[in-house]
C-alpha cells in the first residue's frame, strides 16, 4: 500500500505449522498477545517500552507514514503454530529507503523480538528474521520479490553492564549475555562500528549507551553511511522518539550530524574473535565497550 496508513492485519503462513500475525493498528489484539511474551521477555528499566509506548508509536502509521520523505510502517507481530500457541514476537519499523546502488531498499529496526522459552532449540530465530523481511516489503508495498531489506537491532553489550544488570537480565531471559550474542552471531549479526546511543525512550527514561548496535546478514563488508543516517533519523523519530521533537543538540542529533558529514562507508565487525577473547578469559579492562573489543580483536585475525 503506497500511500496513506497501513493498519492491516497481516497473516503469512510461514510453513512447518509456523504462521505470523502482524499489525500496525494500536488496538489490535496483536498488540496485547505480543505484549503478553514481551513482558515476560524484557527487564532492564532503560530498554523497556511500555504497553502505551507501543500503542504511541503504531499511533503515528497515520500522521508519520511519509516523515522524513520515505515510507515508514510500524508493526508488531507474534508467531503461532497450528494450535494457536505463541512462540514468539516481534517489534520492528520498516522504512522505505530509495539509496539505488545495489543497496537493500528498505530498512527494518528490529525494536524487539523474543522466542518463548518453550519454543526455544528449533530455530525459530531464522524464522522470524525471513518473516520480518517479508512482513516489511508488504507493508511499505514493495515488490515481495525485492532485495531483502536490511536488519538493524540492538543488543546488551556485556562490557558495559554493571555487574546487578547482567546477572538481573540473565537470570530473567534464561541465555547468558554472551551466549545470547553467539547466537545472533549464528545468524549473521556483525557489529556497527559507530558510537552508537539511544536515546531515551521517555521523558522518565534515560539514553542508553550500554548497547551494541548490530546488523543482520548485510549484504556487504560495510553500511553506506547514507543509508546508516536515512534508517537512524526514522528509527530515532518514530520508534524512540515517537514523533516528539529532540532537544537541539540531542544525542538523536548529535549521531545523525556525524553521518551527514561522513562520506566513508561504515564498517562491520564480526562478533565472532571478540567472543572467543570473552569466553577465553583474557583482560577486557582496556575495552569500554564489545564494539571496541570487536575492532581489536578482528585486526588480530
Amino acid at each position: 500500500m503506497p500511500g496513506g496508513t497501513d493498519n492491516r492485519l497481516i497473516v503469512l503462513d510461514l510453513g512447518g505449522g509456523i504462521r505470523v500475525k502482524a499489525s500496525g493498528d494500536p488496538g489490535s489484539t496483536v498488540l496485547s498477545r505480543f505484549f503478553s511474551g514481551y513482558d515476560r521477555a524484557f527487564v532492564l528499566p532503560d530498554e523497556r517500552e511500555e504497553l502505551e509506548g507501543f500503542k504511541a508509536c503504531l499511533a503515528l502509521n497515520r500522521s508519520h507514514r511519509h516523515a522524513y520523505g520515505r515510507t515508514h510502517s510500524e508493526l508488531v507481530a507474534v508467531f503461532e503454530d497450528e494450535r494457536g500457541t505463541l512462540l514468539g514476537g516481534a517489534n520492528l519499523l520498516a522504512t522505505g529507503i530509495d539509496s539505488g546502488g545495489g543497496l537493500p531498499p528498505a530498512t527494518i529496526a528490529l525494536n524487539y523480538v523474543y522466542v518463548e522459552a518453550a519454543a526455544r532449540g528449533r530455530g525459530l530465530l531464522r524464522v522470524i528474521l525471513g518473516a520480518v523481511r517479508e512482513l516489511a516489503l508488504v507493508a511499505l508495498g514493495l515488490d515481495r520479490a525485492s532485495l531483502p531489506p536490511a536488519i538493524f537491532i540492538e543488543q546488551n553489550d556485556p562490557l558495559r553492564l554493571t555487574a546487578e544488570e547482567y546477572a538481573a537480565d540473565t537470570a530473567h531471559s534464561g541465555t547468558d549475555q554472551v551466549d545470547r550474542l553467539a547466537i545472533w552471531a549464528k545468524v549473521g549479526a556483525r557489529v556497527v562500528d559507530f558510537p552508537y546511543v539511544q536515546p531515551a525512550l521517555s521523558a522518565l527514561q534515560q539514553p542508553d549507551d550500554g548497547l551494541i548496535y548490530a546488523a543482520i546478514d548485510y549484504p556487504h563488508s560495510a553500511i553506506d553511511a547514507g543509508l546508516l543516517h536515512d534508517h537512524l533519523e526514522s528509527f530515532f523519530g518514530i520508534s524512540v522518539r515517537k514523533g516528539v521533537a529532540e532537544v537541539p543538540d540531542g544525542v538523536a542529533a548529535r549521531q545523525l550530524a556525524a553521518l551527514g558529514a561522513r562520506a566513508a562507508p561504515v564498517p562491520l565487525l564480526p562478533m565472532e574473535p571478540a567472543l572467543d577473547w570473552l569466553r577465553s578469559g583474557r583482560p577486557t579492562h582496556d575495552f569500554d565497550s564489545f564494539r571496541a573489543l570487536a575492532k581489536t580483536s578482528s585486526a588480530e585475525e
